[in-house]
């Protein structure tokens, strides 16, 4: 008894049997209800690649291949499949074809162009074999791209799922739990998730991971509510000693007491703030803020810092001190570090003019 599988027009295998291992075309049509007068094709999918057509009389060897299409028709096109030959009654074939005739499921497909870029054949591709000459298809691996936008920054990944948290870090945020934190699909209403939820990035109509500061008691302050980066930390802890990070009115802030001002101000000393977008590193870090208000010598208020910024219900004097073209932001080396770097500088050129 000889087994074997077969697919008709609709792609899907059927098991038969076969009591002759070496029958001819017409007793395997026979086997499974055809007769010589019935207008169909027989073709045998080789085990190497590649298939070949049956005709009526021919013996069939089964080590070639014990998986067989038959379909209505009294003609056949040919195309190739990475070298190897296939035929086809119908004048058009698509991926879903080409799945089901080379068994290849784990590799794009295109089709080679002479005079245009060759083309990736997907789900909704028609490739016409009725054109001149033979198509020439091939397959490789082409590895997938998803993207997310996370509170409006785009990230790419070469996987379909990920883990919130790890997505937080793409973007430089260390600790979510600052956070909540929503996903947004299309057409569905928004899902809070955690650090540990599974993002799958395959799902159609995935929108954002939105993030939103958490708040304490209506806006009231919370004290060392998010973590600065390692770095930053150990920067701080070296030069200034202690510092406090803050979320007041959902703005995260970071807070040194008794910093040292140069000398030529009308203080010695002040509490300095500088506000953490979330997003930062990637967010660039912009300004910084002094309390109490401090002047120049002459009584003189520096110039840009007439705007004031409340902090823990504290008034705080802005210094809008911004980056040029030529320095602009770059998350790669810029951080805290290099911010209090820029906050010297500003402060020394006042005094020094």
């Amino acid at each position: 008894m000889q087994q074997f599988s077969y697919s008709l027009n609709d792609l899907s295998f059927k098991n038969g049997t076969i009591d002759d291992h070496s029958p001819i075309g017409s007793q395997l049509l026979r086997s499974i209800g055809y007769s010589q007068k019935d207008d169909v094709l027989l073709y045998q999918v080789l085990k190497q690649q590649g298939m070949e057509e049956i005709s009526l009389e021919e013996n069939i060897d089964f080590e070639k291949g014990d998986k067989f299409f038959i379909v209505e028709g009294d003609r056949s096109l040919k195309f190739k499949v990475n070298g190897f030959n296939y035929e086809w009654p119908e004048s058009q074939i698509t991926l879903k074809h080409l799945h089901s005739l080379t068994g290849i499921t784990d590799k794009s497909f295109f089709l080679s162009r002479q005079t245009e870029e060759d083309l990736l054949i997907t789900d909704g591709s028609v490739v016409n074999l009725d054109s001149s000459g033979i198509e020439d298809i091939y397959t490789k691996v082409v590895k997938q791209y998803f993207e997310l936008n996370v509170n409006g920054t785009k990230i790419k990944v070469d996987k379909a799922q990920i883990v919130v948290s790890e997505a937080l870090a793409l973007v430089g945020i260390q600790d979510g739990h600052n956070y909540q934190m929503f996903l947004k699909v299309q057409g569905e209403p928004k899902v809070e998730v955690q650090s540990s939820s599974i993002i799958d990035l395959s799902k159609p109509g995935i929108e954002k991971l939105r993030l939103i500061p958490r708040e304490v008691n209506n806006g009231d302050v919370s004290l060392g509510q998010f973590e600065v980066l390692p770095k930053d930390g150990e920067y701080l802890k070296q030069v200034f000693g202690n510092f406090r990070t803050i979320i007041d009115q959902g703005r995260r802030w970071l807070i040194v007491e008794n910093y040292e001002l140069p000398e030529g101000y009308s203080h010695k000393q002040i509490t300095l703030a500088i506000e953490i977008p979330s997003l930062y590193p990637q967010a660039e870090i912009d300004m910084f803020y002094t309390s109490p208000r401090i002047y120049l010598p002459n009584g003189v208020t520096p110039s840009c810092t007439e705007v004031d910024q409340i902090i823990e219900s504290k008034s705080y004097q802005r210094w809008s001190r911004h980056r040029s073209h030529l320095s602009q932001w770059n998350p790669v080396i810029d951080s805290v570090v290099t911010h209090f770097s820029l906050i010297e500088e500003s402060l020394l050129r006042e005094v020094q003019q």
